[in-house]
C-alpha cells in the first residue's frame, strides 16, 4: 500500500496531479511542469519532499564511524553545517548519496533517498559499531522546500531573519514546533530545505502559497536538477556507478579511510572506468535514459538522463561513456552522437552543469 505525507490533502485541494514515486503518492504537477520549473528559475517554487528519509546517528564513537563509511570528511563538519557526502560498498558502487547534518559534537541528522531509506537504515545500522545509535526518525519529520532567487525573502517574511549561510542550518521555533532550516536545495538555485513535525510544516506550506509562492511537483524538481546537472541516484549513481565515474571526486577526501577507497582511488589514478559528461543536441530530439551514445562512430556508452531543459531551451543529456584516457578529462566541444528512435542525433560535449555553463550564454 502506498504511503502519503501531511501534505496529501493540500495538494488535492490545490488540484495537483498525483502520481507514485518512492512508494508514496506524491504531487507530479499541480499546472505545468514547465511554469513551475521557471518559477523557481525567475521567482520561487515550494515543494513537497515529506518523502525524503531522516537518520539519526548518535554516540561518542559517532564521528569516526561516519567517517568511515561515508566518502566525505565528517570530522570537518563542524556544528551548524550540512555537507553532501556518498555512502560507498566495498567495490566503489554507491550505496546512496545524502546529507549529512551535524546537530551536535555527537549526534549527526542524515537525510537519504526515499526510496532508498530502508536500504540505508540496515547499512548504516549493521555497521554500526557499540555505543553507537543508529535511529530511523523519518515519521518525526515532514519536509519541504522553497527554493528559487526569491525564496529567502519569502521565507523571512514568515519566520522572520534567516541569517543562515550556504550549507549551514538553523533551529527555530515556529508556531510552537521546532524547525530545522537549512540552506541547501536539489535545483541549481538559492533556497532552504524545512524540517519540522507534520501540523507545523502543512501550516508553513499554505503560508507560502498564500504568500505567492508557486507550489512544485516532483516533475519540475526532476527537470531542475537535471539542468542544473546534479545526480539522480538510480541514473548517475548506483550499486554499479562509483561517486569518481559520476563525476563527484570533489565529495571524496582520500586522507582517510573509508569502504571502497582503494577502489576510486584507482579509478582516479589509472583514469580508468566510464566517465559522466554533459552532451548539448544540435538537432531536436529527446534523449532518454538508456539511449545509445556514440564517439567516433564507436558506440560509447548511454544516456543516464536526457531532457529538454525549460529555462536554457536546450535539449540535454547526461551519459555515462568510455572513452579513449587521452581525452578522458579533455572531451568539452568533442562531437558526439545519440541514438534517439533509431536515428542518430549530432550532439556536443559541454560541461555537465549545463545552468552555470549555458546561463550565460542564453
Amino acid at each position: 500500500m502506498l504511503k502519503r505525507t501531511p501534505l496529501y490533502d493540500a495538494h488535492l485541494k490545490l488540484k495537483a496531479r498525483i502520481v507514485e514515486f518512492g512508494g508514496f503518492e506524491m504531487p507530479v504537477q499541480y499546472t505545468s511542469v514547465i511554469d513551475e520549473h521557471m518559477a523557481v528559475r525567475t521567482k520561487a517554487g515550494v515543494f513537497d519532499v515529506s518523502h525524503m528519509g531522516e537518520i539519526l546517528v548518535e554516540g561518542e564513537k559517532s564521528e569516526e564511524f561516519l567517517n568511515a563509511l561515508l566518502t566525505n570528511d565528517v570530522a570537518s563538519l563542524n556544528n551548524g553545517k550540512v555537507q553532501y557526502t556518498i555512502m560507498t560498498y566495498d567495490n566503489g558502487g554507491a550505496v546512496d548519496d545524502l546529507m549529512v547534518y551535524r546537530m551536535d559534537e555527537n549526534v549527526f541528522f542524515l537525510v537519504v533517498n526515499a526510496s532508498n531509506k530502508d536500504k540505508d537504515f540496515e547499512y548504516i545500522k549493521n555497521h554500526a559499531p557499540a555505543g553507537v545509535k543508529v535511529e530511523d526518525v523519518s515519521q518525526d519529520y515532514a519536509e519541504i522546500a522553497v527554493q528559487g532567487p526569491d525564496s529567502l525573502k519569502f521565507a523571512e517574511k514568515l519566520l522572520g531573519p534567516m541569517n543562515i549561510g550556504r550549507f549551514c542550518f538553523k533551529i527555530l521555533n515556529y508556531d510552537g514546533a521546532t524547525l530545522i532550516i537549512s540552506r541547501t536545495g536539489y535545483t541549481g538555485e538559492d533556497g532552504l530545505e524545512i524540517y519540522g513535525p507534520s501540523e507545523a510544516v502543512v501550516k508553513l506550506f499554505y503560508g507560502f502559497v498564500e504568500a505567492g509562492i508557486t507550489p512544485c511537483g516532483l516533475g519540475a524538481r526532476d527537470t531542475l536538477r537535471f539542468e542544473a546537472g546534479l545526480p539522480l541516484y538510480g541514473h548517475e549513481l548506483s550499486e554499479n556507478i562509483t561517486p569518481v565515474e559520476a563525476g563527484l571526486t570533489a565529495f571524496i577526501k582520500f586522507n582517510k579511510d573509508f569502504c571502497g577507497k582503494d577502489v576510486l582511488y584507482r579509478q582516479i589514478k589509472e583514469n580508468e572506468g566510464k566517465r559522466l559528461i554533459g552532451l548539448r543536441l544540435k538537432e531536436k530530439g529527446v534523449p532518454r535514459q538508456g539511449y545509445r551514445v556514440f564517439f567516433g562512430g564507436e558506440e560509447a556508452g548511454s544516456v543516464t538522463s536526457g531532457n529538454f531543459a525549460p529555462y536554457l531551451k536546450e535539449y540535454l543529456a547526461m551519459a555515462l561513456v568510455r572513452l579513449p584516457k587521452d581525452i578522458m578529462e579533455d572531451y568539452v566541444g568533442r562531437d558526439f552522437e545519440i541514438e534517439i528512435r533509431g536515428k542518430r542525433l549530432k550532439a556536443e560535449a559541454v560541461p555537465k552543469n549545463f545552468l552555470k555553463a549555458l546561463r550565460s550564454k542564453k
